[in-house]
């Protein structure tokens, strides 16, 4: 028997959502509306600032390898300009 997709339409979290914007923000019940809230919230945290993860490298580590992880520092406006108009910075 094949394995099916997991369709979102019948996830517990989709069916809370489309009752909370139904219920709550069209129908005005406060319950509904509170709990849409709280649903959306993050979703809505995230899409705002942007915090997105992004893959850099993925490598199988072999016994004795290590893997040093750093910050670069953040460029400024003007080296940022800089380097976009291809002239060195400062």
């Amino acid at each position: 028997m094949p394995i099916l997709p997991r369709t979102r339409v019948f996830a517990p979290a989709t069916y809370l959502r489309r009752n909370a914007v139904r219920k709550g923000l069209l129908g005005g019940n406060k319950s509904w509306m509170v709990l849409m809230v709280f649903l959306y919230a993050p979703r809505l945290t995230r899409r705002a600032f942007g915090r997105h993860e992004v893959l850099v490298a993925r490598e199988k580590l072999d016994r004795g390898q290590f893997i040093r992880v750093e910050a670069l520092p953040q460029l400024s406006k003007a080296d940022r300009k800089a380097i976009k108009k291809g002239t060195n910075a400062r």
